[in-house]
C-alpha cells in the first residue's frame, strides 16, 4: 500500500501544530488572566482559535517550506520555473517524427496544492487537478491533469485537448524531474526537466531564453 500523500502528510502535522497552538495560546492567557481553568472567559476562547486560525494561514503559505521543518516532513520543495524538453510519440502523416520540443513547466506549490502550468512554443497547459505523492520506494512525484490549449495560428493542425502527465522527482542534485504525458488524442511521451529557477515565467520564450536557470535541488538535504 502506497504512503500518505504530501497533503495528508502536511494536514496531519498542520492540525497537530494549530492544537498545540491553541492550547498554548489558551493556556498562557488563563494564567495571565488569574483565571482558574474553569473561569476563563470566552474571550480567551476566541483570541486562541484566532491565532490558532493564523498559524494555519502561515504553515500553508510559509513555514511548511522551511529547511527545518521540511528536514522532518520530507517533502521536496518543487515551487519554480522548470525548463526542459517533451519528446513526443506522435508520427507525421509523411512518417516523419517530431524532434525535441523545448518545454518549461511553473509550478505553484503550498502546503496542500500544487498548480502545473506547461509552456511550449506552441501552446499553454494548466492542471486541473494535481497532488504530489510519496511512494513505498521513497520516491516522489508529481501527478497532474491538464487542459492543453494550442495557439490560434496552430489549430489547424492541433486541436485543444486533455491529458495527464507525471514526474519524479530526482533525488540528487541535476537530476530535476523526468516523467511521462498522454493525451485524449492518443499520442504520449517523455518528460524532462534539469534545470530549474525560483522565478516566475509566463512563456516559453520568456523562460527558454532566461539565463537564471541552474541544476535543481528540491530535497532537504541539498537546498
Amino acid at each position: 500500500m502506497a504512503e500518505p500523500g504530501a497533503w495528508q502528510l502536511m494536514e496531519n502535522i498542520k492540525v497537530r501544530i494549530g492544537i498545540g497552538i491553541a492550547a498554548l495560546v489558551w493556556l498562557t492567557l488563563a494564567l495571565l488572566a488569574g483565571q482558574g481553568f474553569s473561569q476563563v472567559p470566552l474571550r480567551i476562547y476566541s483570541i486562541a482559535g484566532t491565532v490558532a486560525a493564523l498559524g494555519f494561514a502561515l504553515w500553508e503559505r510559509f513555514i511548511w517550506k522551511w529547511k527545518a521543518v521540511r528536514y522532518f516532513t520530507g517533502v521536496p520543495l518543487v515551487a519554480g520555473t522548470w525548463r526542459g524538453e517533451l519528446a513526443s510519440s506522435y508520427i507525421h502523416p509523411d512518417g516523419a517524427s517530431v524532434p525535441l520540443i523545448p518545454t518549461a513547466i511553473y509550478v505553484s506549490q503550498s502546503a496542500s496544492k500544487w498548480t502545473v502550468t506547461m509552456f511550449t512554443g506552441e501552446s499553454k497547459s494548466i492542471s486541473e487537478h494535481a497532488k504530489l505523492i510519496h511512494d513505498p520506494d521513497g520516491r516522489w512525484r508529481l501527478s497532474w491533469q491538464y487542459v492543453n490549449t494550442p495557439r490560434p495560428g496552430v489549430r489547424d493542425r492541433s486541436e485543444r485537448h486533455k491529458g495527464a502527465a507525471e514526474v519524479y522527482i530526482g533525488s540528487q542534485p541535476g537530476e530535476g524531474l523526468e516523467g511521462a504525458y498522454f493525451t485524449d488524442r492518443r499520442t504520449d511521451g517523455e518528460l524532462r526537466f534539469p534545470e530549474w529557477s525560483s522565478a516566475r515565467y509566463s512563456s516559453a520564450e520568456s523562460a527558454l531564453a532566461a539565463d537564471r536557470f541552474n541544476q535543481a535541488s528540491p530535497f532537504v538535504g541539498e537546498n
